[in-house]
């Protein structure tokens, strides 16, 4: 049976370089939204838990439900339907109209667009949410920004900082006017931890980087980090190919000696990409994958009965033009998570 592996020795490493650079793990908060980028929601937050970190951010209050007994406090970016307090749950304010969503007492982040103008109110309505959050009876537990470009060869990045900067100053004005509680200050996503030498606000909001991967010019100096998932598959069945013969849909592959070759059983149903058997493509034990990857197996060179089809997405991602994102978010959920 196919199987996700994941490195707690890995995973730990990546944390404790985050924590590092922040000072401190307790300015280190863990992004666990879309099952945390494919390796599997429970699995991290009880690897989470056990490292210490006290703060994750999801997508949705059925994930926050998911994990709420391993966290102090867990940020949820989506919610649109009616929702009751919880002294745990804090529910961004992605536009003033979510604010009538929530019921009275519900903790809340209010997002301010600073630049990347795609979620966040606008910064001239920062005190139109501040009084229909004191009309909602609402806690403002934080404010909160993202930046579009930390991960790019540009100065876009302090740019937005700036904006950013103008914003808080804004805020603890309007804090004091009307009465609340001074918010957490929250901006930076794993590309902006290490592009700026020291950070400043309360915490910051780190999802790829613990699984493992930036996605930043070579020029900018990361530190190592370690991929934490390996996807393995098993084998089907085994046969000989002789000189000639061709290999699953459209034949796409034909083999130019004999060999043997096995059928394993992860496809693109399971999330993998649908190869097409065109510019080789091999496994992280540099087996080669044989014609067109089908929806429920793959053809390999091996006869291995388990073999691993990648432990560093990095790989997988530069074949098909992608981003790592994007190779580790697509695993299918029904694919057993084991932690190693």
């Amino acid at each position: 049976m196919s199987v996700i592996e994941i490195s707690k020795k890995n995973y730990f490493h990546n944390l404790e370089v985050l924590s590092q650079h922040l000072g401190s793990s307790e300015k280190l908060s863990i992004v666990l939204k879309d099952n945390a980028y494919g390796h599997g929601l429970r699995e991290m937050a009880k690897l989470s838990f056990e490292f210490g970190i006290k703060r994750a951010i999801v997508r949705n209050i059925d994930e926050a439900k998911e994990i709420d007994s391993y966290f102090e406090h867990i940020i949820i970016l989506s919610s649109k339907k009616p929702t009751k307090p919880n002294k745990k749950f804090s529910f961004v304010i992605n536009n003033i109209s979510d604010i009538s969503n929530l019921d009275t007492n519900c903790s809340v982040h209010l997002k301010v667009d600073t630049g990347m103008h795609r979620n966040g109110i606008d910064i001239c309505d920062i005190e139109k949410a501040y009084e229909e959050i004191k009309k909602k009876s609402l806690i403002l537990n934080g404010v909160m920004t993202h930046f579009r470009s930390a991960d790019e060869l540009s100065s876009e990045l302090f740019w937005q900082m700036k904006i950013w900067k103008n914003v808080k100053e804004k805020v603890l004005k309007l804090t004091d006017k009307y009465g609340f509680n001074m918010p957490l200050f929250h901006s930076a996503n794993s590309a902006t931890v290490f592009r700026i030498k020291s950070y400043e606000d309360d915490f910051a909001r780190c999802g790829i980087s613990i699984y493992g991967y930036m996605q930043m010019p070579k020029c900018f100096k990361t530190a190592p980090l370690k991929p934490v998932l390996s996807l393995w598959a098993e084998k089907i069945s085994t046969r000989t190919l002789k000189r000639g013969q061709r290999v699953g849909y459209g034949g796409e592959f034909e083999a130019q000696k004999k060999m043997i070759i096995s059928t394993y059983d992860i496809g693109y149903a399971d999330g993998f990409f649908r190869y097409d058997g065109k510019n080789k493509l091999l496994t992280s034990g540099k087996k080669e994958f044989l014609g067109r990857v089908s929806m429920d197996s793959c053809e390999i060179e091996t006869a291995e009965q388990k073999i691993s089809l990648f432990n560093d997405v990095s790989y997988i991602a530069k074949h098909f033009n992608t981003i790592s994102y994007d190779v580790l978010a697509r695993l299918s959920p029904k694919i057993s998570r084991v932690v190693v």
